[in-house]
């Protein structure tokens, strides 16, 4: 089983290219909080990416960065230069800030700020997930992901993925939208293949389970067939490790104990069926490994802060 593809299809991820701008130095801009992921993909030149309370970020030609929990950032010329909040560098060019998942490639058209110095052109968008409760791979992620382009001998994925994009955002030809969206989510899967290779060997957390053959193998177990009835010693068993060495080594890697995460999990799956079938409650209970419809209800409420029902109905479309 691919175990991240399964992720990525819970996050139900949404790609959409926002802007092309082009910024002349001295220039800055802070951007607020949001409930997504913004990338931004530098074209030309060379900026700063500064969160609030951490290490300054420089980026160069080619580069790629990603804030997968939509952290509050700014991006500017170099460090300490006098920045504008984003709504009025949006203002500026007569563009309306309120972005709704809605609105599609182009909506915010082409930004141009800053003054008469050095360029810096720049690709922005925003990576949205309909279901990010609770996710494994998002929790996982820094809250900054940065993959250096050709500057820094990145990967031939990225040059490609730039050109492409730039190609297409360049030519407007027919189709174009789908395709630089497509574009985009292939970047965010690479980004995260790339973040997973590099993790630290000293790292805890899901991303380092991955690294690990047989944790990732009882984790992949544990996606593809969550209503199983799993234990700690069963899943031990089924990648050939004892259960105390896979239960110590399990938690060491992953951060959480394997029945925690096996529950977590089937309340994932089971609000994927709640919220994509018309199933009854029953039938969804079973299939997240619950007997009892009550002790299915009472785990789920744990999890979500719902009941099953209003959870449904709090989502239908």
């Amino acid at each position: 089983m691919d175990l991240i593809s399964d992720i990525l299809r819970d996050l139900r991820l949404q790609s959409a290219v926002l802007s092309t701008a082009e910024f002349r130095a001295p220039w800055g801009f802070d951007k607020g909080a949001v409930g997504a992921a913004p990338f931004h993909i530098i074209v030309q030149g060379h900026c700063v990416l500064e969160l609030a309370g951490g290490t300054p970020v420089d980026l160069a030609a080619g580069d790629l960065v990603v804030l997968p929990h939509g952290s509050p950032h700014a991006l500017m010329s170099e460090h300490g230069v006098e920045r504008t909040p984003f709504k009025d560098v949006l203002a500026a060019n007569g563009i309306d800030a309120n972005w709704t998942r809605a609105k599609r490639l182009y909506e915010l058209g082409r930004i141009s700020f800053g003054g008469t110095g050095a360029l810096t052109r720049t690709i922005t968008g925003v990576f949205t997930f309909e279901d990010r409760r609770r996710n494994s791979l998002l929790e996982a992620l820094p809250h900054v992901i940065h993959v250096r382009g050709r500057m820094g001998r990145g990967p031939a994925w990225l040059e490609g993925s730039l050109a492409l994009l730039i190609e297409e955002l360049t030519a407007g030809k027919p189709g174009f939208q789908t395709i630089a969206e497509r574009v985009a989510d292939i970047v965010f899967v690479q980004a995260i293949r790339d973040c997973i290779a590099n993790t630290p060997a000293d790292a805890s957390g899901w991303l380092r389970g991955l690294t690990d053959p047989q944790i990732a193998r009882a984790l992949a177990l544990v996606h593809e067939r969550p209503g199983e009835p799993w234990t700690v010693a069963s899943l031990g068993t089924a990648v050939a490790l004892s259960r105390t060495v896979f239960a110590n080594r399990f938690r060491s890697l992953v951060g959480t104990s394997v029945m925690d995460y096996v529950t977590a999990r089937r309340m994932h799956a089971a609000a994927g069926m709640l919220t994509g079938s018309t199933e009854a409650l029953a039938k969804i209970a079973n299939g997240a490994g619950y007997e009892s419809e009550i002790s299915f209800s009472k785990a789920f409420r744990r999890w979500a802060g719902v009941p099953p029902g209003r959870y449904r109905r709090m989502n239908e479309s």
